[in-house]
């Protein structure tokens, strides 16, 4: 009987992004990702119409795949909006963004509906088959981490202009996306909260106690969490607690039966808490900068702050210069590559327990 250590193996095809220390686990590393990973910036039209507020859209990222090969990115994150019936987000403003895709019934990608539609992918589907594409390629790969913000607010513009709110995430929808998820990354390529949890009667637990899974184990692989409200969280954990029979991972309250992903995104202000929830075991995401204002300053300080607390992803809207904004500023791991030890993580020479639930080995 196979254990659960050579099934974890068995995905890690080559090297990859390795080799990883033995003991090394997925809590332990640093890696960069881009905000709003899909983000094209809107004409110029839209910094007239919407003056400060559309400065903090004026960034574009490459494709995912040059993120992914070129850019050392190991983390994403899409905004995601439910359109059941297709068209809803037809006809965005100055028809910046607009595609036949939009008339598609689906999950869209972009940040925000008619006034800052850009994106390097429409449908989320696409969004998540060129991920799995690319680890298909990279099968040794570090773990990709997703972060899906379902989007459920209005808009409020100048001069009374008002975007109402689309759709939410209700139990059909939030079961449409597992199924979309288990169908494009595939079950075999996910790390799911069952498969860390184990045998532990929480996720919380498990990520506190016994830990992640190791690197080495864990390589070729790819984790998805969801940043959502408080309904669409309590619908998803609906009888789920822990997410079980769940894809995904969602953003919980530290100490809840979900929680061992967390989103901080002010490691200034909350650099001591990012610190002590790395200590206890859980994932955080930070970001580097926000809104470009430290790029255009090119103010490293955030960025400094966010690279010593810890925290597993660093977001940045910049992982090479915006040359078009006049600054130097960028936002990498100060050693070069796609990750790093963490520089809170613990030392460790041999690894300990490891989950005690494992899907098959991918062919």
């Amino acid at each position: 009987m196979p254990t659960v250590a050579m099934l974890f193996a068995a995905l890690a095809l080559t090297t990859g992004d390795g080799p990883f220390p033995p003991g090394l686990r997925l809590n332990d590393i640093q890696v960069i990702g881009t905000h709003n990973s899909y983000h094209i910036a809107p004409p110029t039209g839209l910094y007239a119409l919407f003056a400060e507020r559309a400065r903090a859209w004026q960034y574009t990222h490459a494709p995912l795949r040059t993120q992914l090969s070129d850019q050392n990115i190991r983390a994403l994150e899409f905004d995601v909006h439910h359109d059941p019936q297709g068209g809803l987000f037809r006809n965005p403003l100055f028809g910046h963004g607009s595609s036949a895709l939009l008339k598609q019934p689906g999950f869209k990608v972009f940040h925000i509906p008619s006034v800052d539609q850009g994106t390097r992918c429409v449908l989320l589907k696409d969004a998540l088959t060129q991920v799995a594409a690319w680890s298909d390629e990279h099968p040794g790969h570090v773990p990709i981490l997703i972060q899906l913000e379902l989007k459920e607010s209005g808009y409020e513009g100048p001069g009374g202009y008002r975007i109402d709110p689309p759709p939410p995430f209700d139990a059909a929808a939030l079961d449409a996306l597992d199924a979309l998820i288990r169908d494009t990354i595939g079950a075999r390529r996910l790390i799911t909260p069952d498969l860390v949890r184990g045998d532990a009667a929480t996720l919380e637990e498990a990520v506190t106690t016994r830990g992640w899974p190791e690197l080495t184990h864990a390589a070729g692989r790819v984790m998805i969490i969801l940043e959502c409200g408080s309904r669409a969280r309590t619908t998803y954990l609906q009888g789920r607690p822990s997410c079980q029979g769940r894809p995904c991972f969602v953003d919980a309250p530290a100490g809840t039966p979900a929680a061992g992903y967390l989103v901080l995104n002010d490691p200034v202000g909350g650099g001591e808490r990012i610190k002590d929830l790395v200590r206890r075991g859980y994932m955080v995401r930070t970001r580097a900068d926000a809104n470009l204002r430290e790029v255009r300053a090119n103010d490293p300080t955030r960025r400094e702050a966010a690279l010593a607390s810890g925290a597993t992803v660093i977001s940045t809207d910049a992982p090479v210069p915006c040359s078009d904004l006049g600054s130097a500023y960028v936002c990498g791991l100060p050693e070069g590559g796609c990750w790093r030890r963490s520089p809170r993580a613990p030392e460790r020479t041999t690894g300990g327990p490891t989950p005690a639930a494992s899907p098959p080995p991918r062919p």
